[in-house]
C-alpha cells in the first residue's frame, strides 16, 4: 500500500492534491481522480489515452502511479516529450499570424502553440479576440520584462501594478519541473492502439456533435463499443452517454471551446463499471 501526498495510507480515503499550476484544470482533474478512488480504490498504472494538455496525467503524477500518456496530435505528444527530457519552454508572444503558421507542425513547438495559445485548448482558434489581442500583448510583454516568475504571486502583483488584467495560458509554466516525470510514457497512437495493462483508465475523447478540435473524424458509437469490450475500469468525461455507462459524477463549469459560448455547461465522468 502506497502513501499518497498527504500521508493518507487508507486506499478508500485517498485523496490527490490540487496541482499547483495549470489553473482551473487542476481544479476539475483533481475532482476527478478523487472521484475514480471513490470507486476502484489506489491502483499502480494509469492510462490517460486522450492526454491533451496533460491535467489527468500531471494529476496521476501527483497521486504516484505510473502514468502512460497518449495523444494522437503527434506534436501534442511531442511538446510532453520535449518536457520530460528537460527542455524549456518559451514565453515570448505568439501572434495571431505565429499561431497560425505553425498550430500544424507536429514538432513540440507545435504543440506548445495548439495547446498554450488556442481558445479553450481547443488546438484549432487563437486565444484571443482581434480586438483585445494588442493589450493582452502590451500586459504580456510588461509582466516579461519585470520580474515574472511564473508564480500566481508574482503574476497578480504586477497586474496589480500594470493595471490591465490578462488571461495566463501558461499551464505548462512548471511542468518541466515536476520530478515525477520519469514515470511518465508517452505515446502518440490511436486509441485502440494502445497495449493496456491492469490499472485505470481515463478517456477525455472528442465530444458527441462538437467539431471544435482539429481532428474531428472521430467515431462516437467505435469508442463506446470499445469501451465496453475493455476489462480495465474506464472512466470518460463527456456530456452525454448510452445507459450502458453509470454517471458517476457531475461538473459544472464554464465552456471555453469557443470565444462566444462562455455558459455555464454540466460535464459528466462516466464509468463502464468493470
Amino acid at each position: 500500500m502506497q502513501l499518497n501526498l498527504l500521508g493518507i495510507k487508507s486506499i478508500k480515503n485517498k485523496i490527490v492534491p490540487s496541482i499547483p499550476y495549470m489553473g482551473n484544470k487542476r481544479k476539475l482533474a483533481t475532482k476527478i481522480m478523487n472521484v475514480i478512488y471513490s470507486k476502484v480504490g489506489d491502483f499502480d498504472r494509469f492510462y490517460d489515452l486522450f492526454g491533451g494538455g496533460g491535467a489527468m496525467s500531471v494529476a496521476a503524477l501527483f497521486g504516484g502511479h505510473i502514468v502512460h500518456y497518449n495523444e494522437l496530435n503527434r506534436g501534442v505528444a511531442e511538446l510532453m516529450r520535449h518536457l520530460q527530457s528537460g527542455g524549456d519552454i518559451p514565453y515570448e508572444w505568439v501572434s495571431r499570424e505565429h499561431f497560425m503558421e505553425h498550430k500544424g507542425n507536429d514538432d513540440w513547438y507545435g504543440g506548445l502553440i495548439k495547446t498554450c495559445w488556442s481558445f479553450g485548448n481547443n488546438q484549432n482558434g487563437y486565444l484571443f479576440g482581434k480586438d483585445v489581442e494588442p493589450i493582452k500583448r502590451e500586459a504580456h510583454e510588461y509582466l516579461l520584462a519585470n520580474g515574472y516568475n511564473w508564480t500566481k504571486e508574482s503574476r497578480h502583483f504586477l497586474l496589480g501594478k500594470y493595471k490591465k488584467n490578462i488571461v495566463g495560458r501558461f499551464e505548462l509554466e512548471q511542468l518541466e519541473r515536476l520530478e515525477q516525470l520519469e514515470r511518465l510514457h508517452i505515446t502518440a497512437k490511436d486509441y485502440r492502439d494502445v497495449k493496456l495493462k491492469d490499472g485505470i483508465v481515463y478517456c477525455d475523447p472528442p465530444y458527441r456533435g462538437t467539431t471544435t478540435y482539429q481532428k474531428d473524424d472521430f467515431n462516437n458509437d467505435e469508442f463506446y463499443e470499445w469501451c465496453m469490450k475493455q476489462e480495465n475500469p474506464v472512466f470518460i468525461s463527456e456530456y452525454n452517454m448510452p445507459n450502458d455507462f453509470k454517471k458517476v459524477y457531475s461538473f459544472e463549469h464554464r465552456s471555453t471551446l469557443s470565444a462566444t459560448a462562455n455558459n455555464k455547461v454540466v460535464e459528466n465522468l462516466y464509468w463502464n463499471g468493470k
